[in-house]
């Protein structure tokens, strides 16, 4: 039987089989670190502690480091299983990660003249006080757990692009306020001092502080740049190409400055900001673009360490036109910044040749943001600094947040401590969804400035906050007029769809 044939045969290939659509990977609706992670990294540590010798100081700290090294990468491998690689966009492993760059690191390479500057034992003591910081932080991230999203109305409210790109460029206005008037508002002329040495700029601020040291505070909202930054460039596809380019030169000027400056914990507190909220701002879909952000971070982080140690008391300029004499000439393979001597040297000093200052770090920390203008008689600072406990006065040593733990109680307080920290780091994890608006992945990665800076010292851990605690009220404030607007139009759509739909009088006869 013969079958009429279809007038248009499809003669072309058969389709090309689709594979299925790329998702992102089920997890929790916070980041969260893995508990069997953390019970793997605290045996480790402890199997450091006991097991870590060497005859010569600088063996114990390489040994130390590389121990805590392997624990935290249990840690996070574990973290990486459970959620996947946004898991591990934290704050309290953006902490234990900073703490460690501060204190180990460095030793991972030969360091021959630590040997010269601190005896075995009071190495051993400083390296038990470090692990029980890594320790306290490990152990309090877990400690605090709400039942729901802090802050969740703010940080889910979706605010217009325009109003974001608004906060950037106050941002930029305000955070460079100070240093534009310091310079009669001559961009070229602020740009010069930027390459100069360290702290000799026209809009450094006194030790002491006046009523002009309150427009200097205002230029913690430089830190707010990088982040909206990050949002912005992640999210392109809702801005103008020239909002876009202008973000772009904004970001380049503020990393420009951060690099110039010579402070490398502010640099790097750009660089983590700015990378933080990227990534939660990226689609899924553009991993691949976040992965190559991420090397391309960690190499700039790499060669600023070196350099920006070089250049940082000689300035930028005399730096690349040669005009200094080096001053690091030693046989350091790589500095960081050296804070596990200052803790061996505080470990000596406190309690056998003075006393532990007690609440005064704390409170001295507390008081700190609050500007002597405003409180006349705020104290000057510390009964006994740092500086003066080591016989280096006139000097800048950090000590990290353990060293300074330890000069108010002891071993004791330096735990305690830790798992403060933790506890306070490991509740900023709840602020993260996915759920949140450009408002709310501005107000979150913001926080990892405080989280990061304040692993070099706790002292400023307080005013480090000021950026983020400003984000959160004035966006507060935003989203509260921004709510209020929106239920006035709807008000006045549904009266008038209601005048619309009510019926006509009948025809009068």
């Amino acid at each position: 039987m013969n079958f009429p044939r279809p007038k248009h045969r499809n003669t072309g290939p058969p389709p090309r089989p689709v594979g299925p659509k790329q998702t992102p990977p089920e997890t929790t609706e916070h980041p969260h670190p893995d508990l069997n992670g953390t019970y793997a990294a605290v045996v480790g540590l402890v199997l450091t502690a006991l097991l870590a010798n060497g005859k010569l100081p600088s063996d114990l700290a390489r040994a130390s480091s590389v121990g805590t090294l392997l624990s935290l990468g249990l840690s996070v491998a574990a973290d990486l299983r459970a959620g996947g690689p946004r898991n591990l966009i934290r704050a309290d492993l953006m902490a234990i990660l900073a703490f460690y760059f501060l204190t180990l690191f460095e030793f991972l390479f030969p360091q021959p003249n630590f040997n010269t500057m601190i005896d075995i034992q009071t190495a051993s003591t400083a390296l038990l006080a470090v692990d029980l910081g890594f320790f306290g932080l490990l152990v309090g991230r877990h400690f605090l757990h709400p039942k729901r999203q802090p802050f969740s109305h703010t940080l889910t409210y979706e605010i217009p692009a325009f109003w974001v790109a608004v906060i950037f460029f106050s941002c930029i206005l305000i955070g460079y306020f100070h240093m534009i008037i310091a310079v009669d508002f001559n961009v070229a002329e602020m740009i010069r001092w930027f390459m100069e040495p360290r702290f000799s700029q026209p809009w450094q601020r006194g030790r002491l502080g006046d009523w002009k040291a309150l427009l200097v505070e205002l230029g913690l909202f430089i830190y707010l740049i990088p982040p909206l930054a990050g949002i912005m460039i992640a999210r392109r596809n809702r801005y103008s190409a020239f909002t876009i380019i202008v973000v772009c030169g904004g970001l380049l000027f503020t990393f420009f400055y951060g690099f110039t400056n010579g402070t490398r914990n502010v640099f790097a507190s750009y660089l983590v900001t700015f990378l933080i909220a990227y990534s939660f701002a990226l689609p899924f879909a553009r991993q691949k673009e976040l992965i190559g952000l991420c090397i391309a971070c960690a190499m700039v982080m790499v060669f600023s360490t070196y350099y920006m140690l070089q250049f940082r008391d000689v300035g930028f300029r005399n730096y690349i036109n040669g005009n200094y004499t080096p001053q690091y000439s030693d046989n350091r393979t790589l500095f960081v910044d050296y804070n596990l001597y200052a803790i061996c040297r505080l470990v000596d000093v406190f309690p056998r040749k003075k006393d532990y200052l007690g609440w005064e770090i704390p409170y001295q920390a507390l008081i700190r943001p609050i500007p002597r203008a405003i409180w006349a008689g705020k104290p000057e600072g510390l009964s006994t600094s740092i500086e003066d406990a080591l016989g280096a006065r006139g000097e800048t040593i950090a000590a990290s947040f353990v060293g300074e733990a330890y000069m108010s109680g002891g071993m004791a307080v330096v735990l305690i401590t830790g798992l403060i920290f933790g506890a306070l780091t490991g509740w900023w994890n709840f602020l993260a969804s996915s759920r949140n608006s450009e408002l709310g992945i501005l107000i979150y990665a913001s926080g990892f400035f405080a989280t990061v800076i304040s692993m070099r010292s706790l002292f400023v851990f307080t005013t480090a906050l000021l950026p983020t605690v400003a984000a959160l009220i004035i966006g507060t404030y935003a989203v509260r007029i921004l709510s209020a607007q929106a239920q006035r139009l709807l008000a006045r759509a549904s009266r008038r769809n209601a005048s619309q739909r009510r019926p006509s009088p009948p025809p009068r006869r």
